[in-house]
């Protein structure tokens, strides 16, 4: 499914109220138990991240979807954090993947000097596996070993899994909204990213998301370009 988008940037060009209302209204239909004006304040609006980029996915002129990504500096270490919602009809994982990477790789070729750190809050298996299967590096992840010491820093406040033992679980007071044939699903799926996920996050329905980090950096985009090479 090809959907159109439109790509903005806040010390630029940002939401006007047309598109504002529009996305909250994909938040509303994306996410059980939400205030969507404490979530556009929280997201969109809050002054500590420098710069914001979004983009909006859209079928012929209705908005299904967006992605917003954050940078905020941390000492020496840039922090990109994500954002993104699909109607249910339109949620596939991949569709963030190729904004997401490309504006991280340009902020961190932007200044090379700084680590880059990708951080997602993820409350969908799908989505977990759609950017894992696609990403060099990722964690947690079945077979990379995570540093737990970032989790701690970027995630202090977060729960640990009681399965991988890292902080890398998040109360965030919202659930994506599955039907109970899609957590069934969920949780009977094959799939190994899918399984690996249910088994470290099992109360992704109940409002916790999996704490994501993705390195941004050289080696990760020399392990991405051969993981995505090399499934052609």
């Amino acid at each position: 499914m090809h959907l159109k988008t439109t790509d903005l940037t806040q010390t630029k060009q940002w939401l006007n109220d047309a598109q504002k209302q529009q996305v909250g209204g994909v938040i509303q239909a994306s996410f059980a138990n939400v205030n969507v004006k404490d979530y556009l304040a929280k997201y969109f609006e809050c002054a500590k991240p420098h710069q914001r980029k979004l983009r909006l996915y859209y079928d012929n002129d209705k908005l299904v979807g967006y992605c917003l990504l954050t940078f905020s500096d941390e000492i020496n270490i840039t922090v990109i954090r994500a954002s993104a919602a699909f109607l249910p009809k339109f949620r596939q994982g991949g569709n963030t993947f190729a904004f997401s990477l490309s504006q991280s790789i340009k902020a961190w070729l932007t200044r090379p000097w700084r680590k880059h750190y990708y951080a997602d809050t993820m409350l969908s298996p799908a989505m977990y596996r759609a950017i894992a299967k696609k990403t060099g590096v990722i964690w947690p992840h079945l077979t990379h070993q995570a540093p737990s010491q970032l989790f701690e820093r970027f995630n202090s406040g977060g729960l640990l899994s009681q399965f991988n033992s890292l902080r890398c679980l998040v109360e965030v007071n919202r659930a994506s909204k599955y039907s109970q044939q899609d957590l069934i699903a969920f949780k009977t799926s094959a799939k190994l990213e899918v399984q690996y996920y249910c088994q470290v996050n099992p109360g992704f329905d109940k409002g916790i998301a999996l704490f994501v980090i993705i390195p941004v950096n050289l080696a990760q985009i020399a392990k991405t370009l051969y993981k995505n090479l090399s499934r052609k």
